[in-house]
């Protein structure tokens, strides 16, 4: 069977095993998984994204560098012609990684970078490296990496230091990616996770960063948006047409389990890898039909938006840790505009 959906980008988690035990990890990264995929299982299925329409493939862990072939891996997608990649936690990668992150010349490094302070860094890392990866950043650029990228992922008990990170990253050439915790994993306190009020400090605080800080590289995720009223953000019109997963994203865990984005729950594993071709999955529209037909369980205001052709309720894995539903996302700038001015208007 054919499909319409080009399976352009794919997430791969090459192990779960993993160095930290962060609280806020999503996987709940920390052992390795049963019956991972050996290095050949992954060699075929980077081959089928490929034929499927690849065109980049993230890497990620656990901890990417625990994995001994993992270079061999990147070996694979670079002979593809498919853009790499890499996220890492940076602790590993010392001078002989280096050299080779320099010989493979991802498309894009990104590190995670939880908190402004060595302090904070420990809170959320459980480590005292903050200096260290910091450092790390730098001499990526130095490396000659075009693109390094500070990772930085928003909960309640780091989203005060919004403005240290600012002063970390102005003027300066590592890229700084924000995103969103969202509910999953094992060691994520749910009173950790964002209350719509944290949200709208969070928009608030992104768009005088976007106004007043222009030497500051800032890149949001897809967890930041959708189609604002505002002209300040006029230009998050065009960055957003909806969540990719199952259309044309996938997510692949260590032990070959597929989901539409890894971002998402676990419970949303469609299919096994280890049981099925990635082409079988992905070219049958019943592992992904309501990521591909979303606009059918669209419910709440994103059913009654101008734009839920468009948008289809943002973000599957927010929208989901919000409310239980695929469909239904409040935590939408465009939302929360509309119901600034009825209850202005109300007043």
């Amino acid at each position: 069977m054919t499909t319409k959906y080009k399976l352009y980008n794919a997430v791969i988690e090459i192990t779960n095993r993993c160095n930290l035990r962060c609280p806020h990890c999503a996987s709940t990264s920390g052992t390795q998984r049963e019956n991972e995929l050996d290095f050949d299982k992954i060699k075929k299925i980077l081959h089928e994204i490929k034929y499927l329409g690849g065109r980049e493939i993230t890497l990620i862990g656990g901890e990417i560098f625990l994995r001994s072939d993992w270079y061999k891996i990147c070996q694979v997608v670079n002979e593809l012609e498919m853009r790499l990649v890499l996220v890492s936690n940076g602790i590993l990668i010392n001078k002989k990684i280096r050299q080779q992150l320099k010989t493979l010349q991802p498309y894009l490094i990104g590190i995670s970078l939880d908190g402004s302070t060595a302090q904070s860094y420990l809170e959320h890392r459980g480590v005292d490296k903050f200096e260290q990866v910091l450092q790390l950043l730098y001499q990526l650029k130095e490396d000659g990496h075009k693109e390094v990228n500070a990772i930085t992922t928003f909960m309640r008990s780091n989203l005060s230091e919004f403005e240290q990170f600012i002063e970390l990253f102005n003027k300066q050439p590592i890229t700084w990616q924000v995103q969103i915790a969202n509910l999953g994993g094992n060691r994520f306190k749910t009173n950790n996770f964002f209350t719509q009020q944290d949200y709208k400090i969070f928009c608030d605080k992104m768009k005088k960063a976007f106004r007043d800080c222009h030497e500051l590289k800032l890149k949001p995720m897809c967890d930041y948006g959708y189609y604002p009223l505002e002209p300040e953000l006029y230009w998050l019109h065009k960055s957003w047409h909806g969540c990719l997963a199952g259309t044309h994203l996938i997510g692949i865990q260590s032990d070959g389990k597929v989901r539409g984005c890894l971002s998402l729950d676990p419970h949303f594993n469609t299919a096994n890898l280890q049981k099925q071709s990635l082409t079988e999955i992905w070219t049958s529209n019943k592992f992904f039909y309501n990521f591909r037909n979303k606009i059918n369980y669209l419910e709440d205001n994103c059913k009654n938006c101008s734009q839920n052709k468009k948008c289809k309720a943002g973000c599957t894995s927010i929208a989901f840790s919000v409310t239980g539903k695929i469909g239904s996302n409040p935590y939408c700038i465009r939302s929360m505009e509309s119901e600034k001015l009825i209850n202005k208007f109300a007043d």
